[in-house]
């Protein structure tokens, strides 16, 4: 399964009729025979043929990747929720948290499905099974945080990371040659490149930079073998106050180059595309508004209150991420920023993407958020899916702090989209548009490993506030 990452374009090319309609009754196996008969063609037009190609690794990967059943799924969810019946379900598919698709008839389920659920709507289930539960209220931390960045200006962390990827015995093919990619620090704004530094390694390895660096490795492959790197970098949040904002009358992107202004306001299939969809939407919301910044905020205000925070499926199996955003109502993190990225672009304010890691000294996990700018502020930080969360938890404090800022506790390891690895992947990438866990593959391509195939993990070692007398 190879899929260059110049290829993704052809994800904005139709599919024949055949091919949907197999694909929308959920029958795979047919899709990918109807698939083939096509490539059998000689006639076929190369836009075409590898739209087409594409098409069957998603057959593949979504009969694949979608294994538990109805019933597998209610069982699970009756260990935390033991009253939940079918209706149950219906009620959080209702609400957008629960992704599924159809294969001969019957729902199936991805298995993180469940822990998705227990993530997001944990207070959900909670009060099923006591209706006089009250949530906890943890929002204080966050304020405190985002007061202290006002007072100040600024706050510094220098963390530790190890991160990890270990092969499951049914991936595991011993001797052969293993490459792995590791996320790790991209030099930008807010990580200095002299702070970013590799503390160890289990193998040897070679990093690379650009905006998606890695720590490469490449060893012979051992069963029960772990694999891991650990780096040292700093992490500075400034603080921009807009709170005090007028229009200035400036164009967004005054101060960039032609090319800068170019690259961030431009389309780039098959994800940040201006289809008549978006198009529209993006001018609903401008209405009759002039300021950059205003429109800005008006963007991130339309995916405040109409979009809530849900576990997706992966990014791979999606054709076009924002319309599956605005569409459906509902997305994580990282399809919310490029929701706000391409809504943004569309409207003429340069925007681009940045992921990573929520790295809180206890805690680490990915996230994705996104950056505008806007003269004469320059570069600024957009966390949507924060501020979707500070909307449900009506706290307007902290809403309001995720247009134009973000907060320390980040590792920033991509600083664009959809960005090739070096050295360039051979099979397909597990996530060809950013590179949160790492990617692994077998050097001759002969097994694609896809999550289910891999077990991977991260931790902080260590936090360490850093103050300006150190």
């Amino acid at each position: 399964m190879k899929l260059p990452i110049q290829d993704l374009q052809y994800l904005s090319m139709p599919l024949p009729e055949e091919v949907k309609m197999y694909h929308y009754a959920g029958d795979f196996e047919g899709e990918v025979a109807c698939i083939d008969r096509w490539l059998a063609k000689t006639t076929l037009p190369h836009p075409l043929r590898r739209r087409l190609d594409i098409q069957r690794i998603f057959a593949t990967l979504l009969q694949n990747d979608y294994t538990m059943s109805a019933d597998e799924f209610l069982a699970g969810l009756k260990e935390k929720c033991p009253s939940a019946t079918m209706a149950t379900i219906e009620d959080f598919i209702a609400m957008g948290n629960v992704d599924f698709i159809h294969k001969g008839g019957e729902r199936y389920f991805q298995p993180q499905a469940l822990r998705n659920l227990f993530n997001t709507h944990a207070g959900d289930i909670e009060k099923i099974n006591n209706p006089d539960y009250i949530p906890p209220d943890r929002s204080q931390a966050d304020l405190d945080t985002i007061h202290e960045m006002q007072r100040a200006g600024h706050i510094t962390y220098r963390y530790e990371v190890e991160e990890w990827m270990k092969l499951p015995p049914h991936a595991t093919r011993e001797g052969e040659t293993l490459r792995l990619w590791f996320p790790y620090p991209v030099a930008c704004a807010t990580q200095p490149a002299e702070e970013i530094k590799l503390i160890s390694s289990s193998h040897p390895v070679t990093i690379s930079g650009g905006t998606h660096p890695t720590a490469y490795m490449e060893v012979p492959c051992k069963a029960d073998e772990t694999y891991s790197v650990t780096f040292s970098f700093v992490h500075k949040a400034t603080y921009t106050d807009l709170s005090h904002h007028t229009p200035t009358g400036f164009p967004a992107g005054q101060g960039l180059t032609p090319d800068e202004l170019a690259t961030y306001t431009a389309e780039q299939a098959p994800h940040i595309v201006f289809t008549p969809y978006i198009k529209a939407l993006a001018q609903e919301i401008k209405g009759d508004e002039t300021d950059p910044l205003t429109i800005a905020r008006a963007v991130y205000d339309w995916i405040c209150t109409h979009v809530q925070y849900s576990y997706v499926r992966d990014y791979l199996l999606i054709e076009n991420i924002p319309e599956f955003v605005v569409t459906n109502g509902y997305g994580d993190c990282g399809t919310m920023a490029l929701v706000f990225v391409t809504l943004c672009r569309a409207l003429g304010i340069p925007a681009k993407w940045q992921s990573g890691s929520s790295c809180r000294p206890d805690s680490i996990g990915s996230h994705d958020w996104c950056m505008f700018y806007v003269a004469p502020y320059g570069w600024l930080y957009c966390d949507p899916s924060y501020g979707v969360g500070a909307a449900r938890g009506n706290n307007e404090t902290r809403r309001l702090h995720y247009f134009g800022n973000l907060d320390p506790y980040r590792l920033v390891a991509c600083d664009s989209f959809q960005n090739p690895l070096t050295p360039e992947k051979n099979t397909c990438r597990m996530d060809p548009y950013d590179n949160q866990s790492g990617e692994v593959e077998y050097a001759d391509g002969g097994y694609f490993i896809f999550y289910g195939d891999r077990e991977a993990g991260r931790r902080v070692v260590s936090a360490q506030r850093i103050f300006d007398h150190q």
